[in-house]
């Protein structure tokens, strides 16, 4: 059972961003992100996040935005139990575990104050986590690990009744395979972030920009296991909230011509150590090291890596507007609680997209990101799988007024396949996951 728990918490520890971006951070910050991604070069508010230095190229005046994304993601599981001598095989064959996050509700907001040479901007949103990731039937390892402790309680029970040992073992492996187990998890983790600096053109041509942001942190994670073999069942849970906060500096430089807009951001890594409110952990495994740790009162990390973006975008007409963006996770440099040492490259993406102004008030714009992941085995796990990706977003902005404009965008994420024998104290089993992520989200603006 100590090792069915710290399966729970490792799960906890692994939870990662629902929406697109890195390993643990979220990039779309704006619905208009949603129907073109390649925002890193904008001169719209949503610069705010994107291009903080461009912001200084905006219409002056007072600029304010607000949107909500939904954000509806599965992670699915399918195991089979291979051959051993613990488990029969048929207790687990092509069995699917479900696991879901739903996120009806993901705000953010942009604020502008642009002056002749100088602006101020703020942004507020969710640049970590969002959801709650549910496993109601579990995961493979919970099954495994419950089977082959009943496996061991049952041996031990038979063997010191004097039964031979060849008898007591299959004695064992069958009532391993007849229990009835249970299990399930809920993870949910936001990191609110709140952004504030100012930019300043240095020339006609260029404008720097420094600020920072402000991360909050905020998660819970309750796991429950239970047993039985006919008898009242066994429950052992955990229940655990974080909570805690950091801070990361973030600078740009945005150099605008006629046609052509070029943008730069360096964020910093922030770190945010979070610290553990503890109220269901059983006393037993106070004593275990990598238990210990998530007791009432203890702290880890739950920052964001260093994040370098660089975008491009370029008026082929009046009515049409390509761009394409870079991103640069320092995946590899951050605190990831240890698992750091488990991703072999830092994580990049490309972003590509298009904007057509049909009419005055109508525009329509799609584009695509694609998400390189490069981590092991070991970070790959059925608690916490991360696999590269391509992803599509399209929709539409309208410009109501002069001083109104609404956004609305689809972003769809597909994962490449992904497949692995796990081994659990002996027992191997055949895992195959599946990701399938879609965010749809609405925002309006208003300029005066």
């Amino acid at each position: 059972m100590k090792k069915i728990l710290l399966c729970c918490i490792v799960l906890a520890t692994c939870f990662s961003a629902a929406m697109a971006g890195g390993l643990v951070t979220n990039t779309n910050q704006s619905a208009a992100f949603l129907r073109n991604p390649a925002r890193d070069a904008t001169l719209e508010l949503d610069a705010v996040y994107y291009n903080p230095a461009g912001v200084a190229f905006m219409k002056k005046g007072f600029h304010f935005g607000l949107n909500n994304q939904s954000a509806f993601q599965s992670r699915n599981i399918t195991a089979t139990l291979l051959s051993n001598n613990f488990v029969p095989p048929t207790a687990m064959e092509n069995r699917l575990y479900e696991g879901k996050i739903t996120s009806p509700v993901i705000p953010s907001a942009h604020f502008a104050y642009v002056a002749d040479r100088w602006s101020i901007s703020s942004h507020f949103g969710v640049p970590g986590g969002g959801g709650e990731l549910d496993y109601a039937d579990g995961l493979p390892m919970f099954d495994v690990m419950v089977r082959q402790m009943i496996f061991g309680q049952v041996y031990a029970t038979a063997t010191g009744k004097g039964a031979p040992a060849a008898m007591a073992a299959e004695q064992a492996y069958g009532a391993a395979g007849q229990a009835a187990v249970g299990s399930s998890f809920t993870g949910q983790t936001f990191l609110f972030g709140w952004q504030l600096g100012g930019s300043y053109k240095l020339t006609d041509n260029l404008s720097a920009y420094a600020g920072a942001r402000l991360l909050m942190a905020s998660a819970s994670y309750v796991g429950n296991v239970s047993f039985s073999l006919g008898g009242d069942p066994v429950v052992m849970g955990l229940n655990t909230e974080q909570s805690g906060f950091g801070v990361a500096p973030i600078l740009g430089l945005d150099y605008k011509m006629d046609r052509l807009n070029l943008a730069l951001k360096y964020e910093f890594e922030s770190k945010v150590e979070v610290e553990n409110t503890t109220t269901e952990f059983p006393a037993q495994f106070s004593g275990v090291p990598s238990l210990a740790r998530f007791q009432d009162g203890e702290k880890s990390q739950m920052g964001q890596p260093a994040l370098l973006t660089a975008g491009a975008a370029y008026d082929v007409t009046s009515a049409l507007k390509l761009s394409a963006g870079f991103h640069y996770f320092f995946d590899k440099s951050a605190d990831y609680n240890g698992l750091e040492n488990e991703i072999n490259s830092n994580t990049t993406e490309y972003l590509l997209g298009a904007e057509y102004a049909l009419t005055d008030k109508w525009t329509v714009s799609a584009g695509t990101q694609f998400t390189n992941y490069d981590v092991t085995d070991n970070y790959n796990s059925n608690t916490g799988f991360m696999m590269s990706s391509y992803s599509l977003g399209g929709g539409l902005k309208y410009n109501a007024s002069e001083n109104l404009a609404f956004n609305l965008g689809v972003f769809w994420t597909h994962f490449d396949d992904y497949a692995k024998t796990a081994d659990y104290n002996g027992i191997g089993v055949k895992e195959q996951y599946e990701r399938k992520s879609m965010v749809a989200g609405i925002g309006a603006v208003f300029s005066f």
